[in-house]
């Protein structure tokens, strides 16, 4: 199974990120549905179902201390002008939340997942580059970016990490948060 370690967004945010995604529509873009929306801790791949418990039980013990985040503008990964992730930033307390990071990580690893090689950089995806896009797709895109104004900063709590099952399909993921039951 495809697993992930991530956190909930309340509905307000996820209607703020809405509302980002569509001021940046008409570009060449595959948007994520806001409802799928979460804030990724790590990005665990394929596992064996026989891990989910350990998961669980890992992450129910991990301390929990409010977290306040709040939007934070706009941009893409590795940057606007070679696009290819577009994502709303977070900002608030992000040394707490690099911390619950690293407290999945410690979780993770002794079940043998590694953590990835870039650095954990707090972002919540909007949208994927479509492959096909032409480069002046790519440049009106960066122009759209770099003049797009931020996501109202929506406060909310960051809560407890989530376990996520990922299903590939052809109309995009499908995720459902695993509990006690798997």
């Amino acid at each position: 199974m495809r697993l992930f370690i991530a956190l909930q967004l309340p509905q307000p945010v996820k209607d703020a990120l809405a509302d980002a995604q569509a001021r940046l529509s008409g570009h060449a873009l595959r948007p994520v549905d806001p409802a799928a929306m979460h804030l990724t801790l790590q990005f665990l791949g394929e596992a064996d179902a026989a891990l989910v418990p350990p998961l669980l039980a890992g992450l129910a013990a991990i301390p929990t201390p409010p977290i306040r985040l709040r939007l934070d503008g706009v941009g893409a990964f590795p940057n606007p002008r070679r696009a290819r992730v577009v994502w709303a930033g977070v900002a608030g307390d992000t040394a707490a939340l690099a911390d619950l990071q690293r407290a999945v990580l410690a979780v993770s690893a002794p079940l043998g997942f590694s953590p990835e090689e870039r650095p954990f950089r707090a972002h919540l995806t909007l949208a994927r580059v479509r492959q096909d896009a032409r480069p002046e797709q790519l440049r009106a895109l960066g122009e759209a970016l770099l003049a797009a104004p931020p996501p109202p900063p929506i406060p909310w709590d960051a809560g407890r990490p989530a376990l996520i099952h990922s299903t590939l399909t052809p109309r995009g993921a499908v995720y459902r948060e695993l509990g006690p039951e798997g």
